[in-house]
């Protein structure tokens, strides 16, 4: 047979039930490699399969995340008329990330295609948290004329039940996908519901600590008053 006018031997096969093909590719490559020493001049070999696809499929979603970032950058800016809230929100997404390795190694599963789509999808929904937050401490700060203490405070517990309840009913949804989906969904079910826990608690803990930081929120000697919740 020729491929591209070029003689050409295809070899497949199948994967037993629970293998992964991941895993296997990364363990035959250095014996390819080896073995290509001893041919003769003009052969080599070239993936096919599932390998090629996740390549091709990757490579299209990675040329224009460029641009999708640019444009959210873009509307962060516009929205908080800060780069430093705009810092803020993406800084979520890294340390997400660190959720979502810990979730694969946890679960032994692997990263692929999939799992890079959870990524993706994990950003958008850590993002929003993250405005969410954002945006209620600056509607205590403008709108109820509270200090910057009672704002950070407020507006943390007051999102805490919201993005609580939105994150476990998320989670709780991929379940049957993780546990239906086999090898093909498994590792995007992962991502996402490791990744959204680890993502809450950064953004619950880490935003507010940020904030206060970045914006010299002093808590020396201050004193909550607790009367404000019932309002």
């Amino acid at each position: 047979m020729r491929n591209d006018l070029i003689r050409s031997i295809n070899f497949s096969s199948e994967l037993r039930e629970g293998g992964n093909a991941s895993i296997i590719m990364k363990e035959r490559l250095p014996w390819l490699d080896d073995e290509m020493k001893n041919w003769q001049d003009g052969y080599q070999y070239e993936l096919g399969g599932d390998s090629k696809n996740t390549s091709e499929n990757m490579g299209a979603v990675i040329q224009y995340l460029p641009l999708s970032g640019f444009i959210i950058v873009l509307l962060l800016i516009i929205q908080f008329n800060s780069v430093r809230k705009t810092g803020m929100v993406l800084s979520t997404i890294p340390l997400s990330i660190i959720g979502v390795i810990l979730g694969l190694i946890l679960f032994r599963s692997y990263f692929g295609f999939m799992a890079f789509l959870g990524i993706l999808s994990l950003a958008g929904i850590v993002i929003n948290n993250a405005i969410v937050l954002i945006d209620r401490i600056e509607i205590e700060l403008k709108d109820l004329n509270l200090t910057p203490q009672d704002a950070v405070i407020i507006a943390r517990l007051q999102r805490f039940r919201p993005i609580l309840l939105t994150t476990f009913t998320s989670t709780l949804g991929l379940i049957p996908l993780y546990l239906g989906g086999g090898l093909m969904w498994e590792p995007m079910a992962v991502t996402i519901m490791i990744g959204l826990l680890f993502g809450t608690v950064i953004t619950l803990v880490f935003i507010p600590s940020l904030y206060s930081l970045l914006y010299k929120v002093d808590f020396n000697q201050y004193v909550f008053n607790k009367e404000l919740l019932k309002e």
